[in-house]
């Protein structure tokens, strides 16, 4: 009973955890028309370590101290939020930015970029047939949907090529932490990175961006509140939850989630248009996402 009991806050947690990420892609669609990208990443980033920190001074955990690991996080902080976050709000920015749905599509191929770096350059994992023809059937649907920006004289082709940029991050500073940051508590390792990120996208802000341009309506205000607590802090406290009863492996089912969550969130909530390229292109994406993850018996 306690066993079944278990099973099933797991996949809470993992239902939640795809609302969450899902869900992400349509705040930052609607923080975006009255904030600037990079300011708002550097107060979703803000939010998040606020409610990290929470966390860890409730379960009494401490940041490492050593610089050996800091300096792992400044990488990791760097690629694996920093740059992506804003590639993704720059992308959906804008009156050519991407939609929300769209977005989350195109991000899901974070799988296939981790194939071609943890299998090909760094050596950490097999590659075998099945996932040679994930990346391709992968690639191709991502190739569909770049032709949607064909029409936009090619200047449409930046917002999809801004996230599949974000994608290959989060590929990097996966096989980067595998390879370099085990064994460091799950909350104190997302909070270095995003305490890491914060301060990296809050000076960019300060650099690149005007605040007095800037308007913070009600739902711009809740849009923020959601994607630092909600969207960041929460999402990593259920990621690892998942991750540490399920392996990584099974944890990648997500992948599947994610997209669809976003793009029914964009279409009930913001109703964003679908065409035939989003849908077989993003079906294309997932059954080589599939295929990458298949693991020899």
């Amino acid at each position: 009973m306690g066993t079944v009991l278990k099973e099933k806050q797991v996949w809470l947690a993992f239902l939640l955890l795809s609302m969450a990420w899902g869900t992400s892609y349509m705040f930052i669609k609607i923080a975006v028309q009255t904030v600037q990208p990079v300011t708002l990443v550097a107060l979703r980033l803000l939010i998040a370590c606020l409610g990290l920190f929470a966390v860890l001074l409730l379960r009494r955990i401490r940041l490492p101290r050593e610089w050996r690991i800091w300096r792992h996080l400044l990488v990791i902080g760097v690629v694996n939020v920093a740059i992506p976050f804003i590639l993704i709000v720059w992308a959906e920015s804008g009156a050519s930015g991407l939609d929300s749905g769209v977005a989350s599509i195109v991000n899901s191929t974070v799988p296939l970029f981790s194939i071609v770096i943890a299998g090909f350059l760094w050596r950490m994992e097999r590659v075998t047939a099945a996932a040679l023809l994930g990346l391709l059937v992968g690639f191709s649907g991502v190739v569909l949907l770049l032709s949607r920006g064909l029409g936009s004289g090619g200047a449409g082709w930046l917002p999809y090529l801004a996230v599949l940029g974000a994608a290959f991050c989060y590929a990097v500073g996966s096989a980067y932490a595998r390879r370099y940051l085990q064994g460091i508590p799950a909350v104190a390792l997302a909070l270095g990175q995003l305490a890491v990120a914060a301060l990296v996208a809050l000076v960019a802000a300060l650099f690149l961006e005007s605040w007095s341009a800037q308007a913070f309506p009600l739902p711009t205000v809740l849009a923020l509140v959601w994607l630092g607590l909600v969207g960041s802090c929460l999402a990593y406290i259920l990621y690892f939850f998942v991750l540490q009863r399920w392996g990584a492996t099974r944890t990648t089912l997500v992948t599947y989630l994610v997209p669809a969550v976003g793009l029914t969130a964009g279409i009930l909530f913001l109703n964003e248009p679908v065409d035939w390229r989003v849908l077989a292109g993003g079906a294309l994406i997932l059954s080589g996402v599939g295929a990458v993850n298949i693991r020899p018996s």
